[in-house]
């Protein structure tokens, strides 16, 4: 009876040990940091990122916490790739554009006239457009693991004094662009290209350093452009990405059931973003008209002529990346719903 009950206690202690060791498990904390160069004033944006963070800090019951640092705090858009690969950061959402010139895959979003819209841009994500080489390049050169896709509203036509309506009035203009791609579009255009980011646009206007850039409505909206430019040339050039992505080692790091909520909160970070984007643009487009900017269509006629005289910068994009030309058949063959 005795040796019974004495089984019996340290049964139990067993029991009681495990729990307490599994509780102390269960209550590990982790604190990652989001470093963003973006403004919160780039509201399709931002918000849906806050939300992200919220979520996993909701899911986790505390397990997770995730600091937000904006506006470029901590890192510029060029830089928060890097930062994030020496683990300088745990995550990001780099612009695609911005992170080109590490990989030159990525220049795909702002080849000239590829992609049609943001719903061209989310069927090529689904059916596997990163899986071509982009996720295993981050992974293998760059520690890194995309979470996440999401766009940005497309590349339209800032000019300062003059509007750009056809191929031609690209020419005698300076032209602040974001990657490779873009710039050498406006170069086989005419238009003479530097290199600058966002950041910089308001005052580069206002000095009349440049004279246009290529950019998305959110930044026009996120840098108070419409003090700075006279004309908007809407054409679609491009759709650029903001890649939601965390450090690889700090990634394989946390615990299987942290990792589950971080990929889930992301996945409803796209989705957020996708559904506030479309809205966006015409908020934005009527805020230009009403700050005294003149809107202006390009012609499918003069975008046509746009797209064979910028075709060059996708041969040769085609050209400098490994699979390049899968790629561009997984682009046509989503083009349009099925």
């Amino acid at each position: 009876m005795e040796k019974t009950m004495v089984r019996t206690f340290r049964t139990l202690m067993l029991v009681a040990g495990f729990t307490v060791a599994c509780g102390a498990t269960a209550a590990e904390k982790y604190e990652l940091t989001l470093s963003t160069y973006l403004p919160p004033s780039y509201e399709y944006i931002y918000k849906p990122l806050e939300s992200f963070a919220q979520r996993a800090e909701e899911k986790s019951q505390g397990r997770l916490k995730i600091n937000i640092f904006h506006s470029g705090q901590l890192f510029d858009g060029y830089e928060e790739l890097a930062a994030l690969s020496r683990g300088d950061i745990d995550i990001t959402n780099f612009s695609g554009s911005y992170a080109g010139g590490s990989i030159p895959a990525l220049n795909i979003f702002t080849l000239p006239f590829l992609l049609n819209d943001m719903a061209h841009l989310r069927r090529a994500v689904d059916n596997g457009l990163l899986d071509l080489g982009i996720k295993e390049e981050l992974a293998s050169q760059h520690n890194a693991i995309i979470l996440g896709v999401a766009p940005f509203d497309p590349y339209e036509l800032y000019t300062r004094d003059s509007p750009v309506l056809k191929a031609d009035d690209f020419k005698g203009k300076v032209w602040a662009t974001t990657s490779a791609t873009d710039a050498r579009a406006v170069q086989l255009l005419g238009g003479s290209p530097t290199g600058m980011s966002s950041s910089e646009l308001y005052l580069s206007f206002d000095r009349g350093v440049i004279n246009a850039t290529p950019r998305p409505l959110i930044t026009g909206m996120g840098r108070s452009l419409y003090e700075v430019v006279k004309h908007l040339s809407l054409v679609n050039l491009a759709v650029d990405t903001s890649i939601l992505t965390i450090n690889k080692s700090k990634f394989d790091a946390l615990p299987k059931d942290l990792q589950d909520i971080l990929v889930e909160s992301a996945r409803e970070r796209d989705a957020d973003q996708f559904r506030r984007v479309g809205e966006y643009v015409k908020v934005a487009l009527k805020t230009f008209e009403d700050k005294g900017m003149t809107i202006h269509r390009i012609s499918p006629e003069a975008r046509e002529d746009m797209k064979v005289k910028t075709s060059q910068a996708i041969k040769e994009w085609t050209e400098q990346v490994p699979n390049g030309e899968a790629y561009l058949k997984l682009i046509a063959e989503t083009a349009r719903p099925n």
